[in-house]
């Protein structure tokens, strides 16, 4: 006799449990965590037929803002671009991270495998392990996960920054060809494993001037003179910067 699969009771209480998780990941900067957990979030909330409507509305509501405060967050932002998740539209929201995930994934696969990057990085000169170790870090750079590479960055200071100086280096070949968007990305996925080197941020205040985009080369030169005052080119920056009428 052939048996029929049940399907597993959820509670709210388990569904706001990964909530919980998923906000906390957020909160710490791993967004691709945030957004795997949104995605289990939505899975169980979707599969749920037993939960009492009214839990299912408060549930809902809660989903929502939490979709919100995701797409919203400067990480998911620099990496995605502005989305919008509609309320309640819970479905389209799971296949739409889904994609994202499988984007994500298939980009970093071909980073790590891509030879010029290798060449970039100068892995042929590393032990096995420094070498899974650069290429984990970089895995963590694309993914967002910003808790976890700064605590292999800090226990690997001299392959935290080889692999700066990889983003580093190609956002100002970027830059010099004229891609300034990219550019801008690439400064800041260096910026992810050093935030507090005024040298970057001196990079992208140039590449918002490029751009003509003032404000935000404004914002970036000051946080440079705010870690270092006596940065002497950051300083001569800020000065034309203040008195730029482009």
């Amino acid at each position: 006799m052939e048996m029929t699969p049940q399907t597993k009771t959820v509670s709210p209480r388990e569904i706001m449990r990964k909530i919980t998780e998923g906000e906390k990941h957020l909160r710490n900067g791993n967004l691709f965590s945030s957004i795997v957990t949104l995605r289990e979030v939505l899975n169980l909330y979707n599969k749920t037929n037993d939960i009492q409507p009214k839990d299912k509305i408060a549930l809902a509501n809660v989903i929502n803002d939490v979709q919100r405060k995701l797409a919203s967050s400067r990480e998911f932002i620099d990496l995605y671009g502005k989305v919008i998740f509609r309320d309640d539209d819970f479905a389209t929201s799971y296949d739409f991270l889904c994609q994202l995930i499988v984007i994500k994934e298939e980009e970093i696969a071909s980073v790590l495998v891509d030879n010029d990057v290798n060449q970039s990085l100068k892995l042929g000169h590393l032990s096995e392990k420094d070498r899974e170790t650069t290429k984990l870090m970089v895995s963590l750079v694309e993914r967002g996960e910003l808790s976890m590479l700064q605590e292999l960055v800090a226990a690997n200071d001299s392959l935290g920054s080889m692999v700066l100086a990889f983003y580093n280096e190609a956002g100002i070949s970027y830059r010099k060809s004229g891609n300034i968007d990219k550019a801008i990305i690439e400064y800041k996925k260096a910026l992810s494993i050093s935030p507090n080197d005024e040298h970057l941020h001196y990079n992208m205040a140039r590449a918002f001037m490029e751009i003509g985009q003032k404000k935000d080369a404004e914002t970036c030169i000051g946080l440079a003179i705010q870690i270092n005052p006596y940065f002497h080119e950051g300083l001569k920056m800020q000065k034309y910067i203040e008195q730029w009428t482009r």
